[in-house]
């Protein structure tokens, strides 16, 4: 057994004691009950979607024994009302099959979770994540609240959950776009959907003159995307921005999410500044929801890098944009 897995058992259980309420509100049946990163246990996390609770373990060094997850099991299934199944998944493990999840308890993993009343399809099992990234919540919120009559574009929409929190929020259109067919899967016939790499997308879209209110850009940390293009969150954040802010209309919106650990939130700020200037500005900062890291504001010393004036190292900002020939 892990010792000290076993001497934090008291922390996981006190953990889902902060997270008691939320298990009574029907409309919301995902979120974070234990952020070890900043609850005391840095290589594990645990997750609730729906009837299912996802256990996540994340070092490259010490691994669980059998003992260690019946613990893990029997927490779940003792201490969070509801729960049917469990399942666990191993970042780091040898075997692709851990990675993507094996069921440690029940038939089968839930596939529909609701969150701000609305159903989103989930598949587990699919990736060696969830596949629906539990700390965007405040930002689909904003999407379902901002969206109406608005033309939408997701660009890296990987499973395309925050296009449906949009489409939910009754926008005029949602279009998703993003490499991998095997993730965005065309679950809603009003939704436009572009598969491709980003850079060639977004320069399809400039030559076809169509603009759009509302831009969501939400990329990996890192991918090389061709010869001469790629991906860089830490180093570059600005650089995407630019790639796709000919696609905003006047009054438009770009939502920019950066997942960059080691960068700080005064330095990503500080990249967007250099592109400030009478047609963009910087607009507000969207949070990341309180119960995902404890409720407790995060000390910034466990961190690689201090997010502030954002609350988490996922960093989500919109960005205001007018444009010279106030196309719309």
């Amino acid at each position: 057994m892990n010792e000290s897995l076993f001497a934090n058992k008291s922390l996981i259980r006190e953990a889902f004691q902060k997270r008691e309420a939320l298990s009574a509100d029907p409309e919301n049946t995902a979120y974070r009950l234990f952020n070890g990163f900043c609850e005391g246990c840095r290589e594990l996390s645990i997750d609730r979607y729906s009837e299912t609770a996802v256990i996540q373990w994340m070092s490259r060094t010490v691994q669980p024994d059998r003992e260690d997850l019946e613990m893990l099991c029997g927490l779940c299934l003792d201490n969070i009302p509801g729960i049917h199944s469990v399942l666990f998944k191993n970042r780091f493990a040898a075997d692709e099959t851990w990675k993507k999840g094996k069921l440690l308890t029940g038939e089968s993993c839930t596939n529909i979770i609701r969150e701000w009343g609305v159903e989103h399809p989930v598949a587990l099992q699919l990736n060696k994540d969830c596949g629906f990234y539990l700390d965007s919540a405040l930002l689909r919120k904003w999407l379902l609240e901002q969206s109406c009559g608005k033309r939408v574009l997701n660009t890296f929409a990987y499973t395309g959950s925050l296009g449906d929190a949009a489409e939910a929020g009754e926008a005029l259109s949602v279009t998703q776009t993003d490499l991998n067919k095997n993730y965005l899967t065309a679950r809603h016939s009003t939704q436009e959907y572009i598969f491709g790499d980003f850079f060639h997308v977004a320069a399809s879209l400039r030559r076809s003159g169509r603009l759009f209110d509302i831009i969501i850009l939400d990329p990996p940390f890192f991918a090389n995307a061709g010869r001469s293009a790629k991906v860089d969150q830490a180093h570059n954040a600005a650089a995407l921005v630019n790639k796709i802010r000919p696609l905003a209309a006047h009054n438009g919106k770009i939502i920019v999410v950066n997942n960059a650990l080691f960068l700080s939130g005064k330095d990503f700020l500080n990249q967007l500044q250099t592109l400030c200037g009478d047609c963009l500005s910087i607009g507000e900062i969207i949070p990341i929801p309180e119960s995902f890291y404890g409720f407790t504001p995060i000390d910034p010393k466990v961190l690689p890098a201090d997010p502030a004036p954002f609350n988490h190292p996922t960093k989500i900002i919109t960005l205001n944009i007018l444009r010279k020939d106030e196309r719309v």
